[in-house]
């Protein structure tokens, strides 16, 4: 874990904790299932916070208004500004700035759409309230299956190691894409036929601890495909 990472967990607890409708997704929900299963055996770090909006669609100002109310204490050290507005596909851009400097320290990407459901998941004693697992196999299964693979070679880690932490719900899934038109499964054309041009895609991925990283490439897809 690193000092950074620990940093956006302290965020999302005082996003959380301020009831704010905010759900978190991504590596750092991710991270934390994980945890609870107690995984070890492979690590991603992530730079980034992802989240949705949930609820009737706010101003931008509203949004950042929202997340400096929720840092609570951190609003001393810390303050957020909106660097990039929201739209049908395309979701908001916010950054957390230091105080005195201006220094960019957090960026963060969220979304307003709807979720199928959240749960509250812990970092040490901090409540994190975060999307549901299926959710997020769902986004990453969706860009695995397309030509988005090569962009996002990080979510076949996430894939292999939720894969081994949790029960796929395959109905959830589709479901999940029948209610988000703009997310669907595609055929894995790319995957199959391009295996080569992944590989090296993955193979220029940072900050990836794994003890059995030589083999977790070949054998990714068998964790859960067979569920498809």
């Amino acid at each position: 874990m690193t000092a950074h990472e620990k940093l956006m967990y302290q965020v999302l607890g005082r996003i959380s904790e301020a009831d704010t409708p905010i759900v978190f997704k991504g590596a750092l929900i991710t991270k934390l299932i994980l945890a609870e299963s107690s995984y070890t055996a492979l690590q991603r770090q992530t730079k980034d916070i992802d989240a949705n909006w949930i609820g009737s669609p706010p101003s931008m100002s509203a949004l950042v208004e929202t997340i400096n109310a929720s840092l609570g204490d951190l609003r001393r050290q810390f303050y957020a500004v909106a660097f990039r507005e929201y739209e049908e596909k395309k979701s908001a851009g916010i950054s957390i700035l230091r105080n005195h400097t201006d220094d960019e320290v957090i960026l963060m990407d969220i979304s307003v759409k709807p979720v199928i459901g959240s749960r509250i998941y812990h970092y040490g004693e901090t409540e994190i309230r975060g999307v549901l697992a299926n959710e997020i196999l769902a986004d990453k299964i969706s860009v695995l299956s397309k030509r988005l693979i090569f962009r996002r070679a990080k979510d076949i880690v996430d894939v292999y190691a939720l894969a081994h932490c949790v029960k796929i719900q395959t109905q959830e899934i589709f479901d999940i894409y029948k209610n988000n038109p703009g997310r669907e499964v595609g055929t894995f054309d790319e995957f199959y036929s391009r295996r080569q041009d992944v590989e090296h895609a993955y193979n220029k991925l940072a900050g990836i601890e794994a003890s059995h990283i030589s083999r977790m490439f070949t054998h990714t897809f068998r964790s859960f495909l067979v569920h498809l």
